[in-house]
């Protein structure tokens, strides 16, 4: 398969030197790349410069990234050809609506206000196009309490075929306990607090089955 992977944070420039980002290592989405690629896939690796995790090693291609906009253009040179989707990528929900390009904030001017407006859904732009056959996976990280509530209701929002729903303790951490949902109402559930290597490992041998039912609905 044609496997098309994001990983890592987007950063938002506020001004020259200043970002808008969160605490998303990139190890997820690198995980799951180098897992396809050692399958045989052909996969194609999108990777924020943020990460903190480096890009594997092997038969794949990276690509790099910084804001949404960065990452909205490269999944638009992309996707047509992908035939699954994996976005693991932690992307902003907020974009500071303006930022100052030829210098920085001072603190000596006082108080400032950051406006900030909503992100443009790329993953839902991306279903909305998507062609027949083609599998498109996203990732919610969500309260525990509520995880499954939340990542249900965005999957049929967004239109996705899929859902990695997992909790807030996994970011920055090396451990998850994630839940596979498809939109065709069926639940997996990973063992607990496996490490983003297995668990990569779990989900593919789920996605390649997902790909193939789709494959012969086509």
């Amino acid at each position: 398969m044609n496997i098309l992977i994001t990983a890592g944070p987007t950063r938002e420039p506020i001004d020259a030197v200043r970002v808008l980002t969160n605490r998303s290592s990139g190890q997820m989405g690198c995980s799951v790349a180098s897992a396809a690629s050692n399958r045989g896939h052909r996969v194609h690796l999108l990777l924020s410069h943020a990460a903190t995790t480096k890009a594997p090693e092997g038969e794949l291609t990276t690509q790099h990234f910084n804001s949404t906009a960065d990452l909205d253009h490269l999944l638009d040179r992309h996707f047509e050809d992908t035939d699954v989707l994996i976005m693991a990528a932690a992307v902003s929900d907020f974009i500071p609506e303006s930022f100052t390009e030829d210098g920085k904030l001072n603190r000596k001017e006082g108080a400032t206000n950051l406006r900030l407006n909503p992100a443009p859904d790329l993953v839902a732009k991306l279903a909305r196009m998507k062609r027949p056959g083609q599998i498109i996976i996203g990732f919610a990280l969500e309260p525990s309490t509520e995880m499954e509530e939340r990542a249900t209701r965005k999957m049929r929002e967004k239109g996705l075929d899929a859902i990695v729903a997992n909790p807030l303790e996994t970011m920055e951490s090396a451990k998850i306990s994630g839940i596979l949902l498809t939109a065709d109402g069926k639940r997996w559930e990973a063992a607990a607090e496996l490490d983003k290597a297995a668990f990569a490992e779990w989900l593919l041998d789920h996605v390649e089955d997902l790909s193939s039912r789709s494959v012969k609905a086509c």
